[in-house]
């Protein structure tokens, strides 16, 4: 037993050298692709498709979700999301800006909080608290910190 164990740890440790990295493949088929306008912002893409802005940038592979540009052809994955808009957002899209972010409101944040959970309590879309406050992490506010709640 005591030559055997060196041998397989040798073993093991040279697979780890020889064997190929594998990476998974999305699950997700793709529904369409999408040709940005002037105007749109992944958020309002998303919206049209009833699709999670981050699934898009994933299936991407976008580093930055706001550095999209008119003209780039984005994959939309059949990741289905409710966040609601539809073809109201496609014709806001179409070059006006989106609403401006007029503050119904101000939560400060304490432990506990995720912007799940206060969009909830505001009844207000937590993907449009992000973009009022500048939020690019959905997973990282501060306790502390004081969000502008825009009317819903």
């Amino acid at each position: 037993m005591r030559k055997v164990f060196p041998i397989l740890v040798v073993v093991l440790i040279s697979l780890l050298f020889v064997a190929p990295t594998v990476y998974a493949k999305p699950s997700e088929a793709t529904i369409c692709n999408h040709v940005v306008k002037t105007g749109e912002t992944l958020y309002c893409i998303a919206r049209a498709y009833g699709v999670s802005p981050w699934a898009i940038a994933s299936y991407n592979g976008l580093v930055n979700p706001n550095s999209i540009y008119p003209g780039q052809v984005l994959a939309i994955p059949d990741v289905y999301m409710s966040i609601g808009g539809g073809p109201t957002c496609v014709a806001q899209c179409g070059g006006s800006p989106p609403p401006a972010c007029t503050c119904a409101s101000y939560h400060t944040i304490v432990t506990g909080d995720n912007l799940y959970r206060i969009s909830l309590h505001y009844g207000v879309s937590m993907w449009r608290i992000a973009e009022c406050n500048g939020i690019y992490n959905l997973n990282y506010i501060r306790v502390g910190d004081v969000l502008c709640i825009p009317s819903p």
